[in-house]
């Protein structure tokens, strides 16, 4: 009687899904910069990224970077939870033009968040994203888009998506990360 018990119990585990095998496991710290930003990391549920590892990036110390071989495409986020200037936007578009490919063709199209916007998309106070060719240095791939992120006392996120085609994995990732739901009053 034990040994069915255990054989339907073996056969049962084995129709369960186990989520766990799939999640990925970012670092501490990333977790850890996650919660001092107030802000909440919305983890791809397909179980198509990994993390990858990078050294330190002559313009950007990333918190964490994924990537997907299914999708080709690569995300990496900075995190700044100390931010408190008043001014995302110029680090913002200064950070954009440090990333781009700037010569011959400097096609950057920004695109600013109305305040309501920001809000309701990412409990921010203030939001944009840009889209450009990265410079070689950066990354092999074709394109990329920059998001930021600031609400004031909880700091300022970047989210960095690097890929070769223009598929709808840029507009889904574009919400990865936001700030929790209530904003400072």
């Amino acid at each position: 009687m034990l040994k069915s018990v255990r054989a339907v119990t073996i056969l049962l585990m084995g129709m369960i899904p186990i989520p766990l095998a799939s999640q990925i496991h970012y670092s501490n710290h990333f977790t850890r910069e996650i919660s001092r930003c107030q802000a909440e990391f919305i983890e791809p549920v397909e179980g198509l990224y990994k993390v990858k590892m990078m050294k330190r990036d002559e313009d950007l110390n990333y918190d964490l970077v994924l990537f997907s071989e299914e999708y080709d495409f690569e995300m990496r986020f900075v995190l700044e939870p100390k931010y408190h200037r008043t001014t995302p936007h110029v680090d913002f578009f200064t950070l954009t033009t440090s990333l781009a490919l700037n010569h011959e063709r400097p096609d950057i199209h920004m695109n600013l968040f109305e305040p309501e916007e920001a809000h309701t998309r990412f409990n921010a106070q203030w939001a944009a994203y840009a889209d450009f060719i990265p410079k070689r240095s950066l990354t092999e791939k074709s394109y990329a888009r920059l998001l930021s992120i600031y609400r004031q006392d909880c700091g300022l996120i970047h989210t960095l998506l690097l890929f070769n085609e223009h598929t709808d994995e840029k507009d889904r990732r574009l919400h990865s990360i936001s700030f929790q739901n209530t904003l400072p009053e």
